[in-house]
């Protein structure tokens, strides 16, 4: 079995994936085909200004099977125009490296797809951006992603039923769905360890709205480990979602309520959650995230818990390493929506409580609101570590209005920070967070080491000092000025 610790130094690669590569790149677009060979179905590169028309490949497929397959001088393929075929041939896309899905692919026969990345190149993944996404018109079409057949679904009840006969299989979502036609009880998908796909794709109006209850709540309540192998989420978006967790203690987000180990990848929400239960653990994304791995991820949700010593974040309610060696980690996400709490909880812009994990290169905008005795912060409600050599939040920023009750701990970054390690190159908006003085980055230290404040202008104009150009990229018409991720921008 891999260890917690290796098996989240493996996914690195994966999660810093970022924006599609400035190399050289097999490109399928609406300009004419150059510098390509295309024999016996197969069609690879000769030069490195590569291309292949998108009319030209639809031919090929109405035709029979066909391959795209790039080299280690054009290491990636990007799909830069909008395909569909109707025929029953099969479109491989075979990378050196990496893929990036910039407009849709649509089967929209009963053809068959393959994706496949690292073919001889390392640290690649594929990636969806803009309008890409793929999608199946009939179930019975066939996807396989790197070696691995997946079993196409349309909606959400449907997948539920396949995976309560088998959790740990392969599923990916066939096309966008509107959800709204059913009001869930409780999650959908109560436990989950195998992998799921979203290929780009959203599910729109998803709702929890049922009894009291304690099990987590989200499109997935729990995702578990088999011993062998974590769960992976990755590549979906849940819209306009609603997720009320009653009046009980619960872990509640809009995608997973709680995630022991499993990893979630370049996935989003945007809605309300809601949870009325003291003690609840609520985020925007996800409720709980012991161990697992979390990257290119953002939340637009409202999160609101009016329950006492509640934890909420905007992105993660809390993050609960249970040991030094198998710590999670959060990478290239962040969260815009508003975060509140009630009296003696932990509110956070991003993440209520981190107990453990890595935090990097993140941010969080939306305001955020606790009531008494609580500890609030933009970017963190409360900030521990279990590994004295690792910072919880590096090369972060916050942006939100911080505010609570009486006796509550505010920072401009942190609500309180009881962490053996410093944070490093973490910065809070002096001016639209409401905390002026430059001494409070952590409510409960002044001066806390590696926090530091700067004035909204300061921000808007260039990147903090320590953040990495080939990270973070920095646009006035983009995310209101404020830095944004390469590899995970804001919607347009």
């Amino acid at each position: 079995m891999i260890s917690g610790y290796v098996r989240c130094a493996a996914m690195l690669g994966a999660i810093l994936f970022a924006a599609p590569s400035a190399n050289a790149a097999v490109e399928i677009s609406s300009k004419p085909t150059q510098n390509m060979s295309c024999t016996g179905g197969v069609c690879t590169p000769t030069a490195k200004k590569a291309v292949l028309n998108v009319s030209d490949l639809a031919t090929m497929l109405a035709g029979g099977d066909t391959t795209i397959k790039s080299t280690n001088a054009n290491p990636d393929i990007e799909i830069d125009a909008a395909l569909s075929w109707t025929s029953t041939s099969r479109l491989t896309l075979d990378a050196y490296r990496s893929i990036t899905f910039n407009k849709p692919i649509v089967v929209a026969g009963t053809g068959a797809m393959t994706i496949t990345t690292n073919d001889g190149g390392s640290g690649g993944d594929f990636r969806f951006f803009k309008k890409g996404h793929v999608e199946f018109w009939d179930l019975t079409g066939n996807l396989v992603i790197n070696g691995h057949r997946h079993i196409l679904v349309k909606k959400v009840k449907q997948l539920a039923h396949l995976i309560r006969q088998n959790s740990f299989d392969y599923y990916a979502l066939a096309k966008s769905i509107d959800d709204s036609r059913h009001v869930h009880g409780n999650s959908p998908i109560a436990e989950f360890g195998g992998t799921f796909e979203g290929l780009g794709n959203t599910i729109s109006h998803f709702t929890i709205s049922g009894p009291p209850s304690s099990d987590p709540a989200g499109l997935f309540g729990e995702l578990i480990f088999d011993g062998g192998s974590s769960a992976t989420i990755r590549d979906i978006g849940l819209i306009s979602a609603s997720i009320d967790g009653g009046v009980g203690q619960r872990k509640i987000g809009v995608l997973v309520g709680y995630n022991s180990s499993g990893t979630i990848l370049n996935s989003y929400a945007m809605g309300t959650v809601l949870a009325n239960g003291s003690n609840s653990q609520i985020g925007g994304l996800i409720g709980v995230n012991e161990t697992g791995v979390v990257g290119n991820s953002y939340a637009n949700v409202s999160v609101t818990s009016t329950g006492a010593s509640s934890i909420a974040g905007g992105l993660i309610g809390e993050i609960d390493a249970a040991c030094v060696e198998c710590r999670g980690s959060l990478d290239q996400s962040y969260a815009t929506g508003s975060v509140s709490g009630g009296d003696n909880s932990l509110v956070g812009g991003l993440v209520g409580n981190n107990a453990g994990a890595s935090i990097t290169n993140s941010y969080a905008t939306g305001a955020v609101i606790g009531g008494n005795d609580a500890a609030v912060g933009g970017l963190l409600g409360e900030g521990q570590n279990r590994d004295s050599g690792v910072p919880i939040a590096a090369e972060s920023y916050s942006t939100g209005a911080v505010t609570g009750g009486s006796g509550s701990m505010l920072g401009g970054f942190i609500g309180q920070d009881i962490a053996d390690a410093e944070n490093t190159e973490t910065y809070w908006d002096l001016d639209t967070s409401g905390i002026s003085d430059p001494t409070k980055g952590a409510g409960n230290i002044a001066n806390d080491p590696g926090i530091t404040g700067i004035t909204d202008a300061q921000l808007k104009s260039a990147l903090p000092e320590g953040f990495d150009k080939k990270v973070w990229k920095q646009k006035g018409s983009v995310n209101n000025g404020y830095p944004y991720l390469a590899g995970n921008p804001p919607p347009e």
